[in-house]
This record gives structure tokens, C-alpha cells and sequence, in this order.
């Protein structure tokens, strides 16, 4: 899998996901140079349709296959603040890329917030929860 990272101060983003190389590479080239700068092509082995993408604050961006985000939600504790988000999880099941190239867009993407009412519900579900989400 290609995917283009981009990191701008403590801003950082997901610029596209690409199963071909080409496809990937011709994207990049459509991204405008005041956006080239912050972008990284990265390149993830042994991971296809559908990964998923963990987001947390202070972090770098994980891509994942359903047994370890299976994992990850095993291994999430609650938090004594009821409002924060351990993480927000992306569903990716095809190419990504936004209109705008280089930008912003992963809101677009199908995606989850999770607290611990979220870890909640999983414990009490299992990976049923997961797949009511949409995740799975």
C-alpha cells in the first residue's frame, strides 16, 4: 500500500491512500508546491483492502489489519476522563484521495471517535460491536 502523510506543525494528515505505486506517484504530482513540502510518500507491506488508520494526538499515524486493531481495542484502557478520545479510527476500503490534492479531507472518511463509552460497548459486544460500526 502507497499512502501520502503529510505533518505541518502539530497538524498532520493522511494526503492519500493508493494500492499502485503509479497511481500513487501521479497523485503526488498533482499536489501543489506550497503542499509538497509537508508530504511523505510512505510505503506499507503486507496490508490490503480494507487497513485501517489509528490517529492519536501526540503520535504517527498506524495502519492496521483487523487482528490488531482487534488487538488494540483488547489493550485499550478506560481513561479516568470520561471525554477523551484514546483514538480515532479510519475504515479504509478502497483508494483515497481528496478533490483538493494534498489537503485535509479525512473527515470525509468513514471514521470513529473512540472513548470509553466506545471501549465499553466493545467489551460488552466483542468484535459484533465492530462490525454494527462499520469497522469490521
Amino acid at each position: 500500500m502507497f499512502i501520502i502523510v503529510a505533518t505541518k506543525g502539530n497538524l498532520k494528515w493522511v494526503s492519500g491512500v493508493f494500492q499502485a505505486e503509479d497511481a500513487a506517484r501521479q497523485y503526488m504530482d498533482l499536489i501543489p508546491d506550497e503542499l509538497k513540502g509537508y508530504q511523505e510518500f510512505v510505503q506499507v507491506e503486507n496490508i490490503t483492502y480494507p487497513f485501517y488508520i489509528i490517529e492519536r494526538q501526540e503520535s504517527p499515524f498506524r495502519f492496521l489489519g483487523e487482528a490488531e486493531v482487534i488487538s488494540l481495542f483488547d489493550h485499550t484502557d478506560m481513561s479516568d476522563d470520561e471525554d477523551e478520545v484514546h483514538f480515532n479510527i479510519y475504515t479504509i476500503d478502497s483508494d483515497y484521495r481528496p478533490k483538493k490534492p494534498g489537503t485535509d479531507y479525512m473527515g470525509t472518511l468513514r471514521h470513529d471517535h473512540v472513548t470509553n463509552e466506545f471501549i465499553a460497548m466493545y467489551r460488552e459486544e466483542g468484535a459484533v460491536f465492530l462490525s454494527k460500526r462499520r469497522i469490521f
